[in-house]
């Protein structure tokens, strides 16, 4: 069925990455959208937007080993005979001691600051408190935080100073569920552990100045109650205008896809988060995203119209991990030319995505973030209706050729031109472009396509209407073990790219093949080496396919969530 999600939804927890996808952990938690609390203003809403740009970091003393940040904990129920919260490496004898000599002495957050800024950051969000229940900061309700271990200093603090000495807003991840404290979800003693998370919040509100953001991350299993509706309203009487997302049980400002990008939405407000290299914490043997997959990330999120939560792991002694350093350096050298013009106060459009590259937008100026050329000539773009182009330019400089014919506008720059990764060119017309209505440099092929799947309860054509509010919602049929969604046309198409984009909802864990048909009775999997639903949205064939039948093949779920699917013709 196809729906507009208004009563529950689904959302993930930040941390299941790389190995630990594959362990069993609790992962699914419900927002009951249906309690309606009070938001941030439409001002402060706006002005959040305009940021675009924040520094999420993952830190606590399992940095010290290297090892995932809470998730990394092998975590039993509290519960007597309670399936486990997580399975993993560490047992909690050895995860929970880390603090006895955790001692960053090598911390400077200033310096950390200055890194973030340089390469456009305006703010910050700093974890708390993790789901393994570690508290990074000065805590009167626990021996369990900073003040126990060998530094005996105040992380949050130092943080949220350094971030406003530098000009930068200060915000929080909290979890709310804690496989470390026992009276977490216990058979007897939960309610002494919401007095606990909220007598946290009420530090973490008060000691820390203004605070621009909050990042909860579940409440977990087990009776909260009304606690949701009692810390929001905390919140909203100490920082109206402070952001909240949807992970803490009800009420959100904007929504998290993790590891993954929404599909093109101007109507509400979202954030992607995404590591840097590919763990949420420090791991010295895990290596940092190539920078052109990185840039991707990022302006693909952008030109969604959605602000980017960009994560560093610090190391054990407090140092930035030089990896993610090194690309932090790369991602400042881009913005000091293009950032504060074409990314700072702008929103996604007036171009939906696609595998050409992006678009911003602001005042009366539009820019191409363009990723990818055709082999010869220009790339043509529809004309924006009652607007008229005035003129272009390279953000970085050099000569661009580019022109306004018919329905059609056209541009072109040399290739020794170009740049190595992306090349942005400013279009200035004559009128405001923001808000006008989106369009798709090339329709997806899927509009042309018959399209059928296993699941005939579905309303398909939400697969193709550019509407991320309508999701396509595709179960497991009795017996079956896959769900299907082909394509199919009168004559063989060219493909090169495709995206499976998702909105508000979505669901992480699963394994998706394309196959095309080889012309007699079977199916020839043509799935790209390596890919995975997550990080990059537009996803590429290792070499252009020419098929008229091609099919999803999604397995390992029950049911699955889609807002948008799309197939396109190589750029050209």
């Amino acid at each position: 069925m196809c729906v507009k999600r208004m009563i529950l939804s689904v959302v993930l927890m930040a941390g299941a990455v790389l190995a630990a996808d594959d362990n069993f952990e609790i992962q699914e938690f419900k927002v009951d959208k249906s309690i309606k609390l009070p938001t941030a203003s439409k001002a402060a809403q706006e002005a959040w937007k305009d940021q675009r740009f924040g520094m999420f970091i993952h830190w606590g003393p399992i940095s010290q080993l290297g090892q995932q940040l809470g998730h990394s904990r092998n975590s039993p129920s509290h519960r007597k005979g309670g399936k486990p919260y997580k399975t993993a490496q560490l047992e909690p004898e050895v995860y929970d001691a880390q603090y006895k000599t955790f001692n960053p002495v090598k911390f400077d957050a200033d310096e950390m600051m200055k890194m973030a800024k340089a390469a456009g950051v305006s703010y910050i969000v700093f974890t708390t408190k993790h789901h393994a229940g570690f508290s990074m900061f000065d805590s009167a309700y626990t021996e369990y935080d900073m003040m126990s271990t060998p530094y005996k200093k105040d992380i949050a603090k130092m943080l949220s100073d350094a971030a406003r000495a530098n000009g930068m807003e200060y915000g929080f991840y909290y979890s709310p569920r804690d496989w470390h404290h026992p009276d977490c979800d216990s058979d007897k003693n939960h309610p002494r552990y919401i007095e606990f998370y909220k007598n946290q919040m009420d530090e973490l509100l008060n000691n820390y100045g203004p605070i621009y953001s909050v990042f909860f991350d579940g409440l977990g299993p087990g009776d909260w109650g009304n606690t949701a509706e009692e810390i929001m309203g905390t919140i909203r009487k100490l920082h109206p205008n402070c952001m909240v997302n949807d992970r803490g049980g009800a009420g959100a400002d904007y929504y998290t896809p993790e590891h993954n990008i929404s599909y093109f939405n101007r109507d509400q407000n979202w954030e992607a988060c995404h590591t840097t290299t590919g763990q949420w914490g420090y791991n010295p043997k895990v290596g940092p995203k190539k920078i052109e997959q990185l840039m991707e990330v990022l302006l693909y999120t952008w030109g969604g119209d959605g602000n980017i939560l960009l994560n560093i792991g610090p190391m054990g002694d407090g140092q930035v991990n030089p990896a993610e350093r090194a690309s932090f350096e790369k991602l400042a050298e881009w913005w000091t030319v293009h950032g504060e013009e074409s990314i700072r106060g702008s929103r996604g459009g007036p171009y939906i995505p696609g595998p050409w590259g992006v678009a911003t937008c602001k005042d009366n100026r539009a820019f191409l973030h363009i990723f990818r050329w055709p082999e010869q000539g220009a790339l043509e773009f529809p004309k924006l209706t009652g607007l008229k182009l005035q003129s272009a330019r390279v953000l970085s400089g050099g000569d661009v050729e580019c022109f306004q014919a018919l329905e059609k506008i056209s541009v072109n720059v040399p290739k020794a031109g170009r740049g190595k990764i992306l090349t942005t060119i400013e279009l200035t017309f004559d009128k405001p472009v923001y808000p006008v209505k989106p369009l798709q440099r090339v329709p997806s092929l899927t509009k042309t396509a018959t399209l059928t799947c296993s699941d005939t309860t579905s309303d398909i054509e939400a697969l193709r209407d550019q509407n991320v509010h309508t999701l396509w919602e595709g179960y497991l049929n009795k017996g079956e073990k896959e769900i299907l969604i082909e394509a199919a046309w009168d004559s063989p198409q060219t493909i090169g790219s495709f995206s499976i984009a998702r909105g508000e909802e979505w669901v992480p864990k699963n394994e998706v093949h394309i196959e095309i048909h080889d012309g007699s009775n079977g199916w020839k999997d043509v799935t790209p080496k390596g890919f995975k639903l997550k990080w990059e949205t537009m996803k590429f064939f290792d070499k252009p396919l020419t098929t008229d039948r091609i099919r999803l093949r999604i397995s390992k779920v029950k049911k699955f969530l889609i807002a948008e699917y799309e197939l396109f013709p190589p750029v050209k």
